[in-house]
């Protein structure tokens, strides 16, 4: 492997992927390049723009101890990360929203409120957002097709609709469509049954300059839909017009995705949404708050989101439940009044604290006879893989864990291994009583114990 040119650089970010756990750095090999200069041991990478600059910032110490396993010795490198100069007028202009005036009434049918204002930004959404921005600045200039995944009530759907909103304030000679992948499929089955495939192809290749497919995954094992969806996107990039799509999981993690197809959701930029920081959460309550008119104090926000730390749709529900029963009983909204509310979900916390992963790891390794360092382990014998991934499922429903730090203390390679080892068992339970049996059991004598 040479480090004369950018040869190295590839594998570089696939290990950077891997050590992060963020499947993302792997989609970046062609929009970012690196050279090694052995003069003075400095590698320069450059970056297309801002975003992707200040996202390798902030691995800088990654990416100094993967080059430094690369060299094969413990040379210090510095890492100079800078914009490429010649890519400087591809960069995206981002039109400022405080100051532009739009030039007609939104009359789409995206949700009002569902705008880029009013979305809020934190270190577990920031690339999505300024991707979705780009896109919506420059459409099919920048990102083309942008593909962003995350799990359900992250705020996908508010970044498809913001883009629409946005296009249809500040471009409106461009015609945007925003459609499911349910929809979708199901439009493509009619056109079958009514041997109309030309004006369906001539709606989604020609009548559309923006195309926003939501959950996209809805697509997979459907051969004929997936097909179509393949020469949509391939007409819409050769005809310079933008594709979004967002999908509950990386293209890769997709089963019953065409190959073709995932090379295609990979040939332009992919990014993911997480589940907010508390700082980012009780931002969203505050927000929710004022728009619902909810009168809500600082410490009965953070109360709110210390309760829900998952999705924000369920965390902006609980705002609104709040509120119904702050003026149901004429009560001030406070972090008691808000315990008393969901006394229940207090409880599930208070429990999920309590109970650790390595007594997780414990209790299922004696259950099924085997030793606890079989759980952290590698061996693919049977009778290991399944007592590995019921850890893995119970360690998953009984703690407050994020799937980075699961993945960690499990030895697994990145959080998509916890996410497959979840749905395996999850998938098991509805079909193996014994193993709902076993899992029930083993679950009960760790809340109990």
């Amino acid at each position: 492997m040479t480090l004369e040119g950018i040869h190295f650089w590839p594998e570089v970010l696939n290990a950077l992927s891997l050590k992060t756990g963020n499947p993302v750095f792997k989609q970046w090999i062609n929009m970012t390049s690196a050279k090694y200069s052995p003069q003075n041991s400095i590698v320069t990478i450059e970056a297309p723009n801002n975003l992707v600059r200040d996202q390798l910032f902030k691995h800088v110490d990654e990416i100094n101890e993967i080059m430094n396993q690369i060299m094969f010795c413990n040379t210090s490198i510095d890492i100079c990360i800078k914009k490429v100069e010649d890519r400087q007028s591809k960069e995206p202009i981002l039109v400022s929203l405080e100051t532009q005036r739009p030039k007609v009434k939104n009359q789409s049918n995206f949700i009002p409120r569902f705008t880029f204002e009013n979305f809020i930004v934190g270190s577990n959404n920031q690339f999505a957002y300024a991707s979705s921005l780009s896109v919506a600045a420059r459409p099919s200039k920048s990102y083309n097709p942008l593909f962003i995944f995350g799990h359900s009530g992250l705020g996908k759907t508010h970044l498809l609709h913001a883009i629409g909103n946005y296009v249809s304030q500040y471009s409106p000679n461009n015609k945007v469509l925003y459609i499911n992948g349910e929809k979708f499929v199901n439009e493509y089955v009619k056109a079958t049954q009514t041997y109309s495939h030309d004006s369906f192809r001539k709606r989604y290749r020609e009548e559309y300059d923006i195309i926003l497919i939501d959950d996209i995954q809805f697509i997979a094992g459907k051969s004929k839909s997936q097909e179509e969806l393949f020469h949509t996107i391939s007409a819409a990039q050769d005809h310079n017009k933008q594709v979004v799509m967002t999908s509950d999981k990386f293209p890769d993690e997709i089963d019953g995705l065409d190959v073709r197809l995932r090379t295609r959701f990979s040939s332009g930029l992919i990014c993911d949404v997480k589940a907010p920081e508390l700082e980012t959460r009780i931002a969203i309550v505050n927000t929710r708050a004022k728009e619902a008119n909810v009168p809500i104090s600082q410490k009965a926000a953070v109360r709110i989101a210390e309760l829900f730390t998952g999705s924000i749709r369920e965390l902006e529900g609980a705002v609104t439940s709040v509120g119904a029963f702050s003026s149901f009983s004429n009560a001030e909204i406070t972090p008691d009044f808000i315990d008393e509310i969901y006394y229940d979900k207090k409880l599930t916390i208070k429990e999920k604290n309590s109970i650790d992963v390595a007594r997780i790891i414990k209790m299922v390794a004696g259950h099924y006879q085997i030793n606890v360092s079989d759980i952290y382990g590698t061996d693919r014998k049977k009778e290991l893989i399944l007592p590995r991934h019921i850890s893995i499922y119970i360690a998953k429903q009984l703690t407050s864990k994020p799937m980075s730090e699961l993945a960690r203390i499990f030895k697994r390679k990145n959080h998509s291994s916890i996410i497959h080892a979840y749905e395996k068992i999850e998938n098991l339970r509805k079909s193996d009583p014994n193993l709902k049996k076993d899992i029930d059991y083993i679950i009960s004598e760790l809340k109990n114990s």
